[in-house]
């Protein structure tokens, strides 16, 4: 929440954030609160759309696990648009094409865009450990192009997080180096893409 705070107050004008939030993600993390807690990993994105100078726009995608409270926050406002994973995957079963989809995405979003990323926002395949995985989900592939179309398009990553890339816990003589691998390279290519589009 900090570091989106920051970055939207810094790049405002005349009180108005200039900054979309490009949020991949399993989770809407929309809710109030979570168990009573406002401060939630749940509410993150609530608090960030609550802020006196909030994004400009909150693009979600891969969103496949939230509640009424959620749906009914981001489907009625006009600065929030969900790209919920059932309906990304209904598109592409029926001869939509990523790039028609990744399109799409980027038309939502203004020209300077901080990407928030959580994980398991990626198919659990690629992230069996992290904390809360769901089924479905995007492909590292699929990201990886989104990024790249970003730079295509002349949008401007002006920064990023990158969450809940876990070892699930175990020791760390036990642990897999499976999910350490990809959160690395979904890393480097977030640092990569960053240096790109801003030259």
């Amino acid at each position: 929440l900090g570091a989106i705070k920051a970055i939207c107050e810094k790049h405002s004008a005349f009180g108005q954030s200039e900054v979309g939030i490009l949020h991949i993600d399993a989770h809407s993390d929309t809710r109030k609160a979570y168990q009573g807690f406002e401060q939630s990993h749940a509410s993150i994105m609530y608090n960030v759309m609550s802020l006196p100078s909030k994004p400009k726009k909150l693009v979600q995608v891969g969103i496949r696990d939230f509640c009424e409270e959620e749906y009914d926050f981001v489907t009625t406002r006009e600065d929030i648009k969900t790209f919920f994973d059932i309906e990304l995957k209904r598109k592409l079963l029926e001869g939509q094409s990523w790039l028609q989809l990744s399109k799409e995405i980027i038309n939502e979003l203004p020209q300077k865009v901080y990407i928030s990323f959580d994980i398991d926002g990626l198919d659990p395949v690629y992230c069996p450990n992290t904390g809360t995985p769901v089924p479905g989900g995007l492909s590292i592939d699929q990201v990886f192009y989104l990024f790249q179309l970003l730079h295509r398009n002349k949008k401007q990553i002006i920064g990023f997080d990158l969450n809940e890339v876990s070892s699930g816990g175990l020791p760390l003589e036990e642990a897999s180096e499976w999910d350490g691998n990809v959160g690395s390279r979904v890393l480097y290519k977030l640092c990569g893409w960053s240096i790109l589009t801003n030259p």
